[in-house]
């Protein structure tokens, strides 16, 4: 019974590797831009907490973009601000609510936002995170797609900071290669993407038909479930990039991804039954990507196999097909990571995503620990070699 058991799993997991790596092809096309149309009415929100070193830059790029300037506002929510944080917002033309009880959070603050200024039916909100830069066409472009029939969109999360340290390489290269190999696949596809929890775009009447925002860990994640199940997929903006701090420190990072973990844990509980029971293939897609673990994890799982598998010949599958395996996801990304202008030098640093793959097990037992909201902190740096996507301001 054992060696079935353990032969069931091993072709679950290769079936889920074969689907991830096939279902990534279609991010190789690049997606066509909508056309221009006319202006729309846009509200900028971003939830701060003592933000006061990073939020002068998100906002400074906001005066500066080609979107007529009577077409969108800007407000801050100073969460919980024991800095200057508001001060700095006001200073730079930013509509300031200081916010001082009610669960901590994003989602919170935004739903804290929303219920004192409602969204006009016309309206759409658009949400960035306050160590963000951002191009100046950006709202622009949020506005063409809508203006288009997309209801929910995700512009590219790009990085910063990519240099500041071995693992804020590592979480650069998993976002570059993710952005084209999942997200922009996704898109492609005709299914829907992930939502970053910013630079990200809703209008009113799809926020009303998801249920606004809820007090979960993810707020981003259980929002993009919700959208999808009320029939508002996630368009990918590939063009749009929006530079964003990767955490620089392990500690960080873990504390940073186990709230993540936990997030997803619970979106999964709340919804993988009701996604589960569609026969549609977007929303088995959402189901399969709540379900399965790291992508950079399940490589390295694949290359512990192999070693087992040699060592201990007859409970696995021959250690070369796991070999192969392993192979694969190792290599697919290359082509993808060259794709999105990434120069060899850097693609050379690839493998130090082996790190985001072996802080899975720690981050997994954190996460059953994570009970509340945990703000990971900016410092406003920027590392951008010049030889990769990078977001520099």
């Amino acid at each position: 019974m054992l060696r079935v058991l353990l032969l069931v799993a091993q072709a679950g997991l290769a079936a889920l590797i074969g689907y991830n790596s096939v279902t990534s092809l279609w991010g190789w096309r690049d997606r066509s831009p909508a056309p221009r149309a006319a202006p729309r009415r846009l509200r900028v929100v971003i939830p701060a907490h003592d933000e006061e070193r990073v939020i002068r830059g998100i906002l400074t790029d906001l005066a500066a973009q080609d979107h007529p300037k009577d077409r969108y506002r800007v407000f801050v929510v100073a969460d919980r601000c024991e800095d200057s944080t508001p001060q700095v917002a006001a200073g730079a033309g930013a509509i300031v609510d200081e916010r001082w009880d009610g669960d901590p959070g994003k989602g919170p603050a935004l739903a804290w936002h929303l219920e004192r200024h409602p969204l006009s039916p016309d309206e759409t909100l658009v949400v960035f995170d306050a160590d963000n830069r951002i191009p100046p066409n950006t709202l622009s472009r949020i506005s063409d797609e809508i203006a288009a029939g997309h209801t929910v969109v995700q512009c590219y999360l790009d990085a910063t900071n990519p240099d500041a340290s071995l693992i804020a390489q590592a979480a650069a290269m998993s976002y570059w290669a993710g952005n084209r190999m999942v997200q922009l696949a996704r898109s492609n596809l005709g299914w829907s993407a992930d939502l970053g929890g910013t630079g990200m775009a809703i209008t009113a009447g799809a926020l009303e038909d998801a249920g606004g925002f809820s007090d979960t860990l993810t707020e981003d994640q259980d929002l993009g479930v919700r959208l999808l199940l009320a029939g508002h997929p996630v368009e990918w903006l590939h063009d749009v990039r929006i530079g964003d701090e990767k955490p620089a420190s392990v500690g960080v990072t873990v504390r940073q991804r186990a709230r993540w973990m936990a997030g997803k844990r619970a979106a999964r509980r709340r919804h993988l039954g009701t996604l589960l029971r569609s026969p549609s293939p977007a929303r088995f897609d959402m189901a399969i990507r709540l379900v399965q673990p790291g992508r950079s994890f399940v490589a390295l799982l694949s290359a512990v196999l192999a070693v087992v598998a040699a060592i201990w010949p007859g409970w696995l599958f021959p250690w070369w097909v796991w070999a192969a395996i392993a192979a694969l996801q190792f290599v697919l990304p290359v082509p993808f990571l060259a794709r999105e202008g990434l120069g060899w030098r850097r693609i050379s640093r690839y493998p130090v995503l082996a790190l985001l793959a072996a802080l899975w097990v720690p981050i997994r037992l954190v996460s059953g620990r994570v009970r509340g909201w945990y703000h990971t902190p900016h410092t406003g740096e920027v590392t951008v070699s010049g030889d990769g996507p990078g977001q520099a301001p």
